[in-house]
């Protein structure tokens, strides 16, 4: 398997936040993807590669490109035979700026790119499809998103915003005390942060709670539940599995087999493999 990960070029570090490559001769895995704080743009050449809700709908199916927004609930991924997917990671606050349309309305949604992009995007397509380097295939694809985030800006606020509820120890009223601090109202953050980040603040910091989580639980599954819930500051253990399975579906008890079966990978906690059956 080839892999490649990269730091965006100064142009676009606004944006972006990392760019990938992933390709195998043959590749046969279904995934158990839980949310994650995170938005992509994403490329596939592969034989197979389905995105697939909990109720087994399919949101995405063997699509050359697509958006995703926010997920706030789990999703099964399932790839086989020879495998290329590549794209970037975004920042919380670049969906609105890359595609025109409010992130509130890509939440929860994957979306083809030529339903974005439109006539730009069936030759560009092309020229990846042309291209057999790797490292070449990211360079176009920097070339685009260049263009498409040329004289694009955000309120600086918003991206204060996102950082403040990403970095910041957690603590009772934190959005309370944001909007305070930027001297505008919780309604007006609220609005902001779903024009351009796709949900309300609050949510975000649930969900940034949450990665935090499943991040501590798949580094040290042996700990006591209790003890993950103080660690990170909840009340008591039963407001940690309320949170913990209205996003993922599964209790952190649940999850916590997932990694002891060891089908979880640290590096990337918010992945596990299912058995085949």
């Amino acid at each position: 398997m080839k892999v490649i990960v990269r730091n965006p070029p100064e142009s676009l570090r606004l944006f972006v936040n990392k760019f990938w490559y992933i390709s195998a001769d043959r590749f046969d895995q279904e995934d158990f993807c839980l949310p994650v704080l995170q938005y992509e743009f994403m490329f596939n050449f592969s034989d197979h590669f389905s995105v697939i809700e909990q109720n087994q709908s399919p949101i995405i199916q063997n699509e050359q490109n697509w958006i995703s927004g926010l997920y706030t609930r789990p999703q099964r991924t399932v790839t086989s035979g020879r495998h290329e997917t590549f794209g970037v990671f975004l920042k919380p606050w670049a969906l609105q700026s890359l595609t025109g349309i409010p992130a509130s309305e890509l939440t929860n949604q994957i979306v083809s790119g030529h339903t974005v992009f439109r006539r730009t995007m069936p030759e560009f397509n092309d020229q990846l499809q042309e291209i057999a380097d790797a490292n070449a295939k990211l360079c176009l694809l920097e070339r685009f998103l260049e263009n498409r985030f040329s004289d694009k800006d955000v309120p600086a606020y918003v991206i204060y915003a996102a950082d403040y509820l990403q970095q910041k120890p957690w603590h009772d009223g934190m959005v309370r005390d944001l909007s305070n601090d930027l001297r505008i109202s919780p309604k007006s953050l609220t609005a902001a942060f779903k024009k351009h980040i796709g949900i309300s603040p609050v949510r975000f910091l649930h969900l940034r709670l949450f990665n935090n989580i499943v991040s501590d639980l798949a580094r040290n599954p042996h700990q006591s539940l209790t003890e993950l819930a103080h660690h990170h500051h909840f009340y008591d253990q039963a407001h940690l599995n309320h949170l913990f399975k209205s996003l993922a579906n599964l209790t952190p008890g649940e999850y916590r087999k997932q990694v002891l079966a060891g089908h979880v990978d640290p590096a990337s906690p918010c992945y596990f493999t299912l058995p085949k059956n």
